[in-house]
């Protein structure tokens, strides 16, 4: 039940709604202190965020929609009743994409990675926001029950009553995650500081690193959190059916980490071999991607689901996408300058 905090009129306001708005608000104050000092005009920013809003809001909720098209009664619905069914964060990221794009082409900014660079930490703060509004409603929790008193708190667990006024303590899935997503932000804002200008190798563009880091990081914390919470938008496609029993039981939000992950890992590895040449290291960072997504799919996903045992599988699950994150940055770095002595970033 989404806990409601005042009335506008007839109209009532959500406190998980007002936690958004004030993850937003962050978002867009630490975007703007970081893109200050890179350009004498706020114009793009101004220009980025408002698109970002209306575009990932719009792509997020299409995408619920539509591997969720039963709980709504015509596509309509799902754009004039926000209070059912909620919406799939991958669309907000690929709207932040898409807006960063369109302020490039209208000449606002040289590139979009300049852009991205700057929003890459304030992203990061709003998914923490997004998870943390969880607390004013149901969404986001664990099935995985817990049992001993200590951790019947958060940050590891939340209570349950059901109808018979049974109280149970589940694993409090969006909590971990706003905390995962604050760390993720205070790394992201370090390697913007250490290493967001640092000089990269030709072909590989000296912005955009940020943005793919934040992909990077986001993705592996993702993982984990949509295989956890008990309410993720599962892949149920309605125009080639036949794909579902292969997908129907695999996270939306998984299967797109997976995919970040890989355009990251193709585009430091292209430019890491036009740059330095072949190299028999880059066939085994391949090799311990797709090692580390075994992992992370059967280990992981896969396993548990079958036999229950969430200990054993979540720590292999975490182990293999700390492997996945620890090879493609060390892609990354084949791509970038080597330090001067005496040189500090």
């Amino acid at each position: 039940m989404n806990q409601i905090a005042l009335y506008l009129g007839e109209r009532a306001v959500y406190w998980s709604s007002i936690v958004i708005a004030l993850g937003a608000l962050c978002a867009l104050s630490l975007t703007i202190a970081l893109f200050r000092p890179r350009s004498e005009s706020l114009l793009p920013v101004l220009t980025f965020f408002p698109l970002a809003v209306i575009l990932g809001l719009f792509i997020a909720r299409l995408m619920y929609w539509y591997f969720s098209v039963d709980i709504f009664d015509s596509f309509g619905e799902a754009f004039s009743d926000f209070n059912l069914g909620s919406f799939c964060l991958p669309g907000v990221i690929l709207g932040v994409w898409l807006a960063a794009w369109i302020v490039f082409r209208i000449g606002l900014v040289p590139n979009t990675g300049m852009l991205l660079d700057c929003a890459a930490p304030g992203m990061a703060l709003l998914i923490a926001f997004v998870r943390l509004s969880a607390l004013f409603n149901d969404t986001c929790r664990s099935r995985i029950e817990i049992v001993t008193p200590i951790f019947k708190t958060l940050p590891f667990a939340v209570s349950r009553t059901d109808a018979a006024g049974h109280e149970t303590w589940h694993l409090a899935t969006f909590f971990l995650a706003f905390l995962a997503m604050l760390l993720i932000t205070l790394r992201l804002l370090r390697f913007y500081v250490k290493r967001g200008r640092r000089k990269m190798r030709t072909p590989c563009e000296r912005s955009g690193n940020v943005w793919r880091m934040f992909l990077l990081w986001y993705g592996a914390v993702e993982i984990v959190v949509d295989s956890l919470r008990n309410d993720s938008p599962l892949m149920h496609f309605h125009l080639i059916v036949g794909l579902n029993k292969y997908s129907s039981f695999v996270s939306l939000a998984q299967v797109f980490a997976a995919c970040t992950a890989l355009y990251v890992l193709v585009y430091y590895s292209r430019c890491a071999i036009k740059s330095r040449g072949y190299s028999f290291w880059y066939l085994l960072s391949w090799i311990g991607f797709v090692l580390s997504l075994v992992g992370i799919g059967f280990l992981g996903e896969y396993q548990v689901q079958r036999t229950g045992k969430y200990l054993l599988c979540y720590s292999a699950q975490i182990l293999f996408c700390i492997l996945m994150v620890i090879i493609i940055r060390m892609v990354y770095e084949s791509c970038a300058e080597k330090r001067r002595k005496g040189y500090r970033w």
